[in-house]
């Protein structure tokens, strides 16, 4: 009897094994859980183990007895026995980046095509669309190559362009700082898209940077201003005559084996820093110092968008701003939508081709 089996290095616990086990009693065909895990008893027992031509075979004793074979693909893949890796596919980019660029017609046509698309938005946080129709509403379209709307207080899809009484200066021609959308919300839409439909005369350049290098070179230059940025939180807000929207969140965000996930940065939204009164002058420095290096030249790009041009960036790490103020008519719309159906439907590409 044994409640651990090693293979390949790689140990197992028996509840584990017997927990995913992917014999038809256990998982339904579209590979949902059949059991409930929590009425799995805890001491479960391994009575044999041996190794098949298609994976391992293991018989747990009774009186629980059941019997199932793993394949090895599965056990190296799942293997947990081994230091946590980061897992992402992030590629970080700095200010000598070339944007990743394809064709309408071809993603829309081409399968192969629209599977690079998608993966190099989820490598770069960020690609471009060129010769997109600039009919209003197109934009809703190229969302439906992906996914679905992330419809908000902004409507299912909104105005770039000024207004007479804005509610959001991004509808004004003016400079905008480099910032995330919609820190205030929770959950905060995870991609953003924006098509140019009119370019300005002159002007209405985009400034972008990757969020995730920049809160990296932090970390490497500064270590106290990057631990402060990551673990005090601070609130966010937006109010206008229909909404009053508020959440807290960190300005970095790291999961437990300290890779960057999210970046939440917007000076117009910041809410009244509530900090400790200890760590108040240190988080301001250390917010200085990452503004800084975003708004530098190693870490920002700048790019005009030409009509029918759309770029699709991930909301939580790419940065965008308007660096010279618009002048002359400029027109381009926007709207959200959610990082999992991207995902999705690359993982469905990929698995078809």
């Amino acid at each position: 009897m044994q409640d651990i089996i090693e293979f390949e290095g790689y140990r197992f616990h028996s509840l584990w094994l017997r927990d995913n086990c992917p014999c038809s009693e256990c998982r339904h065909e579209n590979g949902q859980r059949l059991h409930e895990t929590w009425q799995l008893p805890a001491d479960i027992q391994i009575e044999e183990c041996s190794e098949t031509e298609t994976g391992l075979k293991i018989r747990w004793a009774a009186p629980h007895s059941h019997e199932a074979i793993f394949s090895y693909e599965f056990l190296r893949r799942h293997a947990y026995d081994k230091p946590h890796t980061n897992d992402s596919t992030a590629a970080l980019w700095g200010g000598e980046f070339n944007l990743p660029e394809f064709g309408y017609q071809q993603v829309i046509r081409d399968a192969k095509q629209r599977l690079e698309w998608l993966d190099a938005v989820e490598k770069y946080g960020i690609a471009r669309l060129t010769g997109v129709p600039t009919q209003p509403g197109m934009i809703l379209k190229v969302v439906e190559l992906f996914g679905f709307v992330r419809e908000t207080n902004y409507g299912t899809l909104f105005e770039v362009r000024t207004e007479e009484k804005p509610q959001n200066l991004a509808y004004t021609p003016i400079p905008l700082s480099l910032h995330t959308d919609n820190p205030y919300r929770n959950p905060v839409p995870t991609l953003q898209l924006l098509h140019c439909l009119i370019k300005a005369e002159q002007g209405g350049v985009t400034a972008l940077t990757d969020g995730f290098k920049a809160a990296e070179l932090l970390r490497e230059e500064d270590p106290a201003a990057f631990a402060l940025l990551s673990t005090e939180t601070v609130s966010f807000r937006f109010s206008s005559a229909d909404a009053d929207l508020r959440h807290q969140g960190r300005m970095i965000t790291v999961n437990p084996q300290g890779n960057i996930t999210n970046i939440r940065i917007n000076n117009r939204s910041a809410a009244p820093f509530q900090v400790s009164f200890d760590n108040m002058a240190d988080y301001y420095r250390a917010y200085h110092k990452l503004m800084t290096i975003i708004q530098s030249d190693r870490c920002k790009i700048t790019l005009t968008l030409d009509e029918g041009d759309l770029v699709l960036f991930d909301n939580e790490r790419v940065l965008h701003g308007r660096e010279v103020q618009a002048i002359g008519t400029r027109h381009l719309q926007g709207c959200y939508a959610d990082r999992d159906g991207l995902r999705s439907t690359a993982a469905v590409l990929r698995r078809n081709n």
